[in-house]
């Protein structure tokens, strides 16, 4: 098919883990595939797919007119996971959205669908053992989960002017993600840490089920504003998942049990000590509650409406993840 008469999608953040591996799916499905990506940005993980560059930052208005002008679909994955400070988590995550979706509506109203990419951090853990589900109240622990449901507000304040769908990933691993690299490395180097209660439960999601996840989100018929998870189809209790860790790197390995007091303790002092010198703390307290906490996740919504089940189990995901950090070194 001639690229004129593709659809065509724009993915915001493109060069970043997530991002590249949206690009991928996207071109297998035959899609012309525009990055949105930032003039300083590294584009290494899009060397040599065959895609368009369009230049842009959401916190600069005044860039993002030629970004979004002429395309039938948006992914808006762009956003920030780390700051130094609050303002900038939501300078980014809540008025760079509401920049993109000002200039959408200005310089393509008829556009298709926009998605935008939140994360189950804004939504909050699960409470008192049951699943989180996408009707719940949000509770967000951290000012990231807190930024992403501001910027899910902004963008559900469009939808009855855009067809907005807004998709909530758990933690996200995969080849050439770096967010979990620390945990294979601690795996890798023969410890095998539990933090905090080993019998509560975490659900993942593996990169390229997401990204089959917001495939079907862009291409099924969706009520404007909806709410999806996108997560594997099950949890694992952290005793589980640590074995699953260890198992998918073939190396033995030390339990190291990390009481949940002395992890929060570690996290203040972390705060605290980096804020002395104006650096952005590893670990902060609101962090630690995060980490410490029940994140299992209702998946039925997104089966039953989008007819998406998960495809990657834990174990494979984390063998093919290993598999690659051997093969770039990372390892």
């Amino acid at each position: 098919m001639a690229d004129s008469e593709k659809k065509t999608i724009l993915i915001t953040g493109a060069n970043g883990f997530i991002g590249s591996r949206l690009c991928r799916k996207f071109i297998e499905e035959d899609f012309r595939v525009i990055a949105g990506v930032r003039k300083t940005s590294d584009l290494s993980l899009l060397d040599g797919l065959a895609i368009e560059y369009r230049y842009g930052d959401v916190t600069r208005p005044d860039s993002l007119p030629a970004m979004v002008t002429g395309v039938d679909y948006i992914i808006h994955n762009a956003g920030l996971v780390k700051a130094k400070k609050r303002k900038t988590f939501f300078e980014v995550n809540e008025s760079g959205t509401r920049n993109l979706f000002e200039a959408v509506l200005e310089h393509n109203p008829g556009i298709k669908k926009i998605v935008y990419l939140s994360s189950l951090a804004a939504a909050g853990p699960s409470v008192a053992g049951r699943p989180v589900t996408e009707y719940d109240t949000p509770h967000p622990l951290t000012i990231y989960g807190e930024s992403k449901l501001a910027g899910e507000r902004v963008a559900r304040s469009y939808e009855n002017r855009l067809n907005v769908t807004i998709v909530r990933p758990p933690g996200v691993y995969g080849p050439g993600d770096k967010e979990f690299y620390d945990l294979f490395k601690t795996v890798y180097r023969h410890l095998r840490p539990i933090v905090g209660d080993s019998r509560r439960k975490i659900q993942l999601v593996y990169v390229d089920d997401l990204c089959e996840g917001i495939y079907k989100t862009i291409t099924t018929e969706t009520r404007p504003g909806a709410v999806y998870f996108i997560c594997e189809n099950r949890p694992y209790t952290m005793s589980e998942m640590m074995v699953i860790f260890q198992k998918g790197c073939r190396r033995w390995a030390i339990p190291l049990a990390v009481p949940g007091w002395l992890f929060k303790t570690l996290a203040f002092v972390s705060e605290h000590f980096f804020k002395l010198f104006g650096a952005t703390p590893f670990l902060t307290v609101n962090k630690a509650a995060e980490l410490l906490a029940d994140w299992s996740v209702a998946t039925e919504k997104a089966r039953l409406e989008l007819g998406f089940e998960s495809r990657v189990p834990l174990d494979k995901g984390v063998r093919a993840t290993y598999e690659w950090y051997l093969e770039k070194g990372w390892l």
